[in-house]
C-alpha cells in the first residue's frame, strides 16, 4: 500500500464567503483571548520579580548535616552530597540500578506518523481548489501516536505503547542529613548517561537499548536510554525547611520557590537563574499573545480577501493588505495591553511602554506612507 495519498476538492465562491464570515465571530474571540493572555502574563511576571526579591531577603544558609529547629518553615539553601542505598529497578525492561539516587528513563516506540500538507489556489469566479497530501512515515516517538485518527489508517496502525518515559528515585535518598523527596529530586535535571548491561530480550547499540533490531526496527519496537544521579553527587536545594526535608516556599505575594540542581550553586546564583527562566517565559508568552492578536484581526478581515478573490490577483493583493493592517494594529495594541497591565504594578515602566507603542505605531504608519505612490495634484487649467 502506498504511503502517500492526495485528494483534490473545490469549494464554491458562495460557500467560501459564508465560511469566511465566521471570522467576524472568531476574530473578536481571539482578540479577547490575546488581551487576557497578555494581561495575565504581565501580572505573572511582576509576581515572579517581587516573589524572588522577597525570597532573596528571607533565605537562610543551612548546613548539609541536617535540619535545624531554628530554621523550621524558613527558606533554606543547602548544598551537599546526595546519597541512597536502595537499588532502583526498571520492571518494564528488567534492569536493576545500584548506587543511584535517581534514574531517568527515556522511552520511545517505533510508530507510524501522518503528515498533512495543503496547497490551495483561487480560481476565476471566486472558487478555490485545494490539494491535500497525506504522507506516512515511521519514526521513533516518545509520545503514543493514535493511528485511529489517521485519514488512511489501513496499513498504518500503531499498537498501544507498553510503557513511557519515567523518573525513578530511591525512597531513602538524602542530601547529607536531609531527606530528599520524589518531588525535589524530580526538579533536578540529570544528564549523566547510564549504560548497564542489556537484559534478556534486549540489545544495546550506542547508548540505547532495543527490544528488536536496532538497524531494522519494526512498528511497535521500543527503544530506551537512561540518565542518572549517582550517589555522592553534589546537589543544591533552595526550598522551605519542612520536617526532615523540603517543601515549596511561598513568598508573601503567593509566588512559589522550590529549586534544586546538581552542582554547588550559591543561593544568589539559583535565584538569578530562576529570574532568567521567568524572563524567558514572559517573552515567549508575550510573543504568543501578540501572534494570537494578529490572528484575531486577520480572521476578522478575512471576508474582504474572500470577496476580492472573485478575481484571483485582486484576492492576493487584498489578503496581503489585510495581513499588513492586522500586523500594524496587533503589535502596538499588544504593547498597550502590556503597558496597562504594568500600570497596575509599576506605573513608571507602564508609561514607558505606552510611549514605545505610540512610537512603533507612528513609525509603521510613516513607513507605509512613504512607500505609498505619490499622486501629484492636477495642474490648473489654462485660461
Amino acid at each position: 500500500m502506498p504511503d502517500v495519498y492526495s485528494t483534490t476538492t473545490t469549494q464554491g465562491f458562495g460557500s467560501r464567503i459564508m465560511n469566511s464570515f465566521a471570522g467576524l465571530i472568531i476574530g473578536p474571540l481571539l482578540i479577547i483571548a490575546a488581551i487576557g493572555l497578555l494581561w495575565w502574563n504581565e501580572g505573572r511576571a511582576v509576581q515572579a520579580i517581587v516573589g524572588l526579591n522577597d525570597a532573596a531577603s528571607q533565605l537562610v544558609e543551612a548546613q548539609p548535616s541536617g535540619p535545624s529547629p531554628a530554621n523550621a518553615n524558613k527558606l533554606v539553601h543547602v548544598v551537599g552530597p546526595a546519597t541512597a542505598q536502595t537499588p532502583l529497578r526498571d520492571e518494564d525492561v528488567g534492569i536493576t540500578f545500584r548506587g543511584q539516587v535517581s534514574v531517568q528513563r527515556n522511552a520511545e516506540m517505533y510508530q507510524w506518523k501522518e503528515e498533512k500538507k495543503e496547497e490551495s489556489h483561487d480560481n476565476t469566479g471566486g472558487s478555490q481548489t485545494t490539494t491535500t497530501t497525506y504522507s506516512y512515515s515511521r519514526e521513533w516517538s516518545a509520545d503514543a501516536i493514535d493511528s485511529s485518527d489517521f485519514k488512511y489508517p489501513d496499513g498504518h496502525q500503531n499498537p498501544d505503547m507498553p510503557f513511557k518515559s519515567s523518573r525513578m528515585s530511591a525512597p531513602d535518598a538524602k542530601l547529607g542529613g536531609w531527606k530528599l523527596d520524589y518531588d525535589t529530586l524530580g526538579r533536578i535535571d540529570i544528564t549523566q548517561a547510564l549504560n548497564p548491561d542489556a537484559p534478556e530480550g534486549w540489545s544495546r547499540s550506542g547508548g540505547n537499548y532495543y527490544n528488536g533490531e536496532a538497524n531494522a526496527p519494526k512498528v511497535g519496537d521500543m527503544r530506551v536510554n537512561y540518565a542518572s544521579l549517582p550517589s555522592g553527587t553534589t546537589v543544591s536545594v533552595l526550598a522551605l525547611q519542612s520536617g526532615e526535608g523540603f517543601a515549596p516556599f511561598t513568598a508573601k505575594n503567593g509566588y512559589t520557590v522550590d529549586l534544586a540542581a546538581t552542582g554547588n550553586h550559591s543561593a544568589t546564583e539559583m535565584i538569578e537563574n530562576q529570574r532568567k527562566a521567568e524572563s524567558t517565559l514572559t517573552w515567549i508568552l508575550r510573543g504568543a499573545g501578540t501572534l494570537v492578536m494578529f490572528m484575531g484581526f486577520a480572521a476578522f478581515l478575512s471576508p474582504l480577501s474572500t470577496i476580492a478573490s472573485f478575481i484571483p490577483f485582486l484576492g492576493s493583493l487584498v489578503r496581503g493588505a489585510a495581513g499588513f493592517v492586522s500586523f500594524v494594529i496587533a503589535v502596538p495594541l499588544s504593547i498597550v495591553v502590556m503597558a496597562l497591565a504594568w500600570f497596575a504594578y509599576r506605573p513608571l515602566l507602564g508609561g514607558g511602554l505606552i510611549l514605545l507603542a505610540a512610537g512603533i505605531g507612528y513609525g509603521l504608519w510613516h513607513w507605509h506612507k512613504t512607500r505609498s505612490p505619490h499622486v501629484p495634484a492636477p495642474a490648473p487649467a489654462k485660461a
